[in-house]
């Protein structure tokens, strides 16, 4: 199932859930651990990244328990595995890979996110010879000087890049056009004149996509990276002649079509998103419409200790060391979680909300509204 048809099964099941019928999670993001090799002064992690990566190794499930979890996923019909997190998922392979490779084998349509730095040619050929379907790897600037200071890594532009040639050398060699590649870019203050240039360089690695996501401060050190007044006027701008270089060379993106994922608004209200989630509700008519959030009714979000929540951010949820993803979808949390985004609660932590699933949403609640009109569910 191809992308596409994934977002219309999602519309769909939303719509059944409105009429109060129940179905599956659409999509399941995990994070199998929390090691990371890097230490990127915009990431949640940064100041405590070595305890992290201390604590990860102690609390991590064991691969059993995620190749049962890959098991349930498929058991609920979910449609989607997404690979992300606090972390490097290529930091843990013994781990990882024979996860990427179960993801595939039960048919779900499998998706990562990278810093591409500790993908090899052996693994790069394994991703290509799986089939795997997206690799979205994490590059913050055309120069290397830039991205190397943001991540805290001498070399790492250098090997991010060899990554993303070693991927297209084997899906030349192998004849296939999996997976498809992705650009991932945090736009901070350091970087957010690149963006037209970025995309000449996704241009030459042959990406198809370049999503990009404003800057999201967790920590006071970050504050410094957040665009002012005065650089949020200039963004528009570079965002204009990226948009126009981006259709010239056909690759789809998040901030000239329609998720517009750099407007002005949404930049400034990045750490504090709350009054725009609720914002972008008013009005509406009551039901699944009106919630602030789907995610609890189309996305089951798995932590490296097992904790559960419908977003990566929730704090308390049940744990899939104890309960089946069955039980856990269907339970006490989620149900509680649904009737909070139907009365416009939302939790502590979604002033966190990224930018993107903001966008995303506004599609899908598009999207469901004309279901809904049509009356064809």
């Amino acid at each position: 199932m191809e992308l596409h048809e994934i977002n219309e099964e999602r519309i769909q099941r939303l719509a059944l859930w409105h009429y109060g019928k129940h179905a599956g999670p659409v999509q399941i993001d995990v994070e199998l651990h929390k090691r990371c090799n890097l230490r990127c002064v915009f990431c949640a992690r940064y100041p405590e990244h070595t305890r992290l990566n201390r604590e990860s190794v102690k609390n991590e499930m064991p691969v059993s328990r995620w190749l049962e979890i890959v098991e349930e996923c498929a058991e609920l019909d979910a449609l989607m595995f997404n690979i992300e997190g606090i972390n490097e998922p290529f930091a843990h392979p013994k781990l990882l890979l024979p996860v990427m490779e179960k993801v595939k084998e039960v048919g779900m349509f499998g998706i990562i996110t990278t810093n591409g730095t500790l993908i090899n040619d052996k693994i790069a050929k394994f991703i290509v010879e799986i089939g795997w379907d997206r690799l979205h790897v994490s590059i913050h600037s055309y120069r290397q000087t830039i991205h190397d200071t943001l991540v805290r890594r001498k070399g790492a532009f250098r090997r991010a890049i060899n990554a993303v040639k070693l991927i297209n050398k084997w899906k030349k060699k192998l004849k296939t056009d999996k997976p498809m590649l992705n650009l991932n870019m945090c736009v901070n203050k350091m970087n957010y004149k690149d963006l037209p240039r970025m995309v000449n360089l996704a241009h030459k690695l042959k990406i198809e996509y370049f999503f990009t996501e404003p800057l999201m401060v967790y920590y006071d050190e970050a504050e410094k990276l957040r665009l002012n007044a005065k650089d949020r006027k200039e963004l528009s701008k570079y965002v204009e002649k990226a948009r126009l270089l981006a259709e010239k060379y056909s690759i789809d993106n998040n901030f000239g079509t329609i998720d517009r994922n750099l407007e002005e608004e949404i930049v400034k209200s990045a750490s504090r998103m709350k009054p725009l989630l609720l914002k972008d509700v008013e009005g509406l008519p009551k039901g699944l419409i009106s919630a602030p959030c789907l995610k609890p009714w189309d996305t089951i979000s798995i932590r490296y200790d097992g904790k559960t929540g419908h977003c990566g951010f929730v704090e308390h949820g049940e744990n899939a060391r104890e309960k089946s993803l069955v039980d856990i979808w269907y339970g006490k949390f989620f149900n509680k979680a649904r009737k909070m985004m139907l009365k416009k609660k939302l939790f502590p932590h979604c002033h966190k909300c990224v930018p993107s699933d903001l966008t995303q949403r506004r599609r899908f609640r598009k999207q469901l509204m004309e279901k809904i009109k049509e009356g064809k569910i």
